[in-house]
């Protein structure tokens, strides 16, 4: 067999040889999180804290991000692609509000629209009314080109017109919901793309000009959601990579693709722990080495489960030999070549 004929040598404990090569590194890692105030970036999880979301498989991460790159006509023409930024970044009624007065118990609300954000994202003190318009339950008049009296239709109590009020500060006037920053970067070869703080990759997909087959998220869930299972493997696998690398070390890609396979293989995105990966293996004394040992024994007795011993970690605990390196090997002797084997002579 040649040198390098194959990558894994048959019979290899691969998991193990996996867990160790990340858990070794994984141990040195600072325990923190990269924090960016004042910077003109976005903010994300770095180290340590990243590589247990991922492996957890939380719904959402703590900070999600997003880079849009945009097609090809339009790559380098900045004032194209901040008509596409505007149409990304979520704006609330808040953010274009200088001040404002209300008053509960006769249900209005007077909003004093700030001259400066207006300009800033091209819109009037028209289009906020007209937007707040489509509301129900209220009714919009525009005072002037910078004043807008919002009135609650019907009899109200104090607390559902205050209820009423912060709800339509939260409204969403421009953008897409979740992404609450953006901003526009540019690439060595001139091209422009945006990178936000947020993630909702179905909407931006939606939008004209941007390169729908060239869209980044580190939300698991969302790129399984948006591209499929196969999208969300190399997420992971891309993911765990970027971070370990970043902190100064080196893992083979083989250790990594093989922790995003056991996690997507099923067709869904699974965690490593007990509710995911480890707590769904077929040995009922495999779940329960792991943990919440009580209750799967339980279980197993109550359900008739049996345990045919087919993996590593149930024959270590029964003391049987494992089928993984020279256990792989099974001989046997046949009974008249036995009868050739001469006893050893005291």
């Amino acid at each position: 067999m040649a040198k390098n004929e194959y990558e894994v040598v048959p019979g290899e404990a691969v998991g193990v040889v996996a867990a160790q090569s990340i858990g070794e590194p994984g141990t040195q890692m600072v325990l923190r999180t990269f924090h960016s105030a004042g910077i003109a970036s976005v903010v994300t999880t770095k180290g340590l804290p990243r590589i247990i979301e991922i492996v957890d498989a939380r719904k959402r991460p703590k900070f999600p991000i997003m880079h849009i790159w945009l097609q090809k006509s339009i790559e380098k023409n900045y004032e194209k692609v901040r008509e596409i930024w505007r149409k990304v970044e979520e704006v609330k009624i808040s953010s274009i509000v200088k001040s404002f007065d209300e008053d509960l118990r006769g249900g209005s609300l007077v909003l004093h629209l700030d001259k400066e954000k207006l300009a800033f994202y091209e819109v009037t003190g028209k289009t906020v009314a007209s937007r707040l318009g489509k509301r129900e339950g209220i009714e919009v008049t525009q005072i002037d080109s910078e004043t807008v009296k919002v009135k609650a239709k019907g009899k109200n109590t104090t607390q559902s017109n205050r209820t009423l009020f912060v709800n339509i500060l939260n409204t969403n006037f421009v953008g897409i919901k979740g992404i609450t920053k953006a901003t526009i970067q540019q690439d060595d070869s001139g091209a422009f793309y945006i990178t936000t703080s947020g993630s909702n990759l179905t909407e931006v997909m939606e939008i004209e000009g941007v390169d729908k087959w060239h869209l980044f998220s580190n939300d698991t869930f969302e790129v399984m959601r948006a591209y499929g299972i196969e999208a969300a493997r190399n997420i992971i696998a891309l993911e765990l990579m970027d971070v370990i690398r970043e902190e100064g070390f080196t893992v083979g890609f083989r250790h990594i693709s093989l922790v995003a396979d056991a996690m997507t293989f099923t067709g869904a995105v699974r965690s490593i722990g007990r509710h995911g990966v480890s707590g769904e293996k077929e040995s009922v004394l495999a779940r329960a080495a792991y943990e919440e040992t009580v209750k799967h024994f339980t279980n197993a007795s109550v359900f008739g489960e049996k345990d045919t011993l087919n993996g590593v970690a149930e024959n270590i605990m029964i003391g049987k030999q494992i089928c993984l390196g020279t256990g792989v090997v099974k001989l046997a002797v046949r009974r008249e070549d036995l009868k050739k084997i001469k006893p050893k002579e005291e």
